[in-house]
């Protein structure tokens, strides 16, 4: 019953513009401000809010939704893991000294106290960032790959050998389409290879920026007003990050994973 009376007062929606906010939360937090005014404000918010909370977390809907997601997490949690082991050991290495670091700013932040709400956004801002930054890992693991089959001079060579032979005035007509076919091909290689080191310097500089947020976040956590700021930071660096990554054979795995994680964690009771 706990869980669901968390979930409940937690209770969030989502609002064009701003994101996801908890209502219910920010409704006890209006009380309490109010009540300092009147104190009747006080004792009308602890009416309003028990009867909510007691309509709400004992609703059978709202139950299953919950049992549901808790049930849909654990399983991506397990994807989550798997997926980390596929990494090569480097980026596993990257991977655990992230999550070490988020795990220290938590624990700081629950030294100085910090209240439920700021300590819930950011376990789940560090949660987001942790999950793209996994994303990147595999996105480079695929980028790695496709660098190694290919080699610039080679591919660079291959294409004058190629270019010099098919103007040749003895070379056939067949002979000739044949080299310029093969020479398309080599020029499509050539094209994605450069592509491909663009995208790693682009997945790099992703990661990096990424590490860079937690290390603020961890130093931000014990100061006084500086974890909101970090965490704010935070959210906005995993709305704009990990977009349009091909990830190869772990693809399937990574799209099940984002639908298991972008699903709210309650779902509006009805009827």
């Amino acid at each position: 019953m706990l869980d669901y009376l968390k979930a409940a007062f937690w209770a969030s929606v989502d609002l064009r513009g701003i994101g996801r906010l908890p209502v219910n939360a920010l409704a006890v937090l209006g009380f309490a401000i109010l009540g300092f005014g009147h104190p009747g404000f006080w004792l009308l918010g602890a009416g309003l809010e028990a009867g909510y909370l007691s309509v709400i977390a004992t609703h059978p809907r709202f139950q299953k939704a919950i049992d549901a997601r808790q049930r849909s997490l654990d399983q991506a949690d397990t994807g989550r893991h798997d997926l980390a082991s596929r990494l090569p050991p480097e980026a596993q290495r990257r991977l655990a000294s992230l999550e070490e670091k988020c795990s220290r700013a938590l624990a700081v932040a629950r030294e100085v106290n910090a209240d439920d709400f700021e300590e819930a956004s950011r376990r789940d801002a560090f949660d987001r960032l942790t999950w793209i930054y996994l994303k990147l890992l595999a996105a480079r693991r695929q980028l790695e790959g496709t660098r190694a089959s290919a080699e610039r001079d080679e591919l660079q060579r291959r294409i004058t050998v190629l270019e010099k032979e098919s103007a040749s005035p003895t070379a056939t007509t067949a002979l000739r389409q044949s080299q310029t076919a093969t020479l398309d091909l080599l020029r499509q290689r050539l094209r994605n290879l450069e592509h491909c080191e663009q995208a790693l310097k682009e997945v790099d500089s992703d990661l990096a920026r990424i590490e860079a947020q937690i290390d603020l976040a961890v130093e931000s956590a014990g100061v006084q007003g500086g974890g909101a700021a970090a965490t704010a930071s935070l959210d906005l660096a995993s709305e704009i990050l990990g977009e349009g990554l091909d990830y190869g054979d772990l693809g399937t795995q990574i799209a099940a994973l984002d639908q298991a994680y972008a699903s709210p964690p309650t779902e509006r009771v009805r009827g």
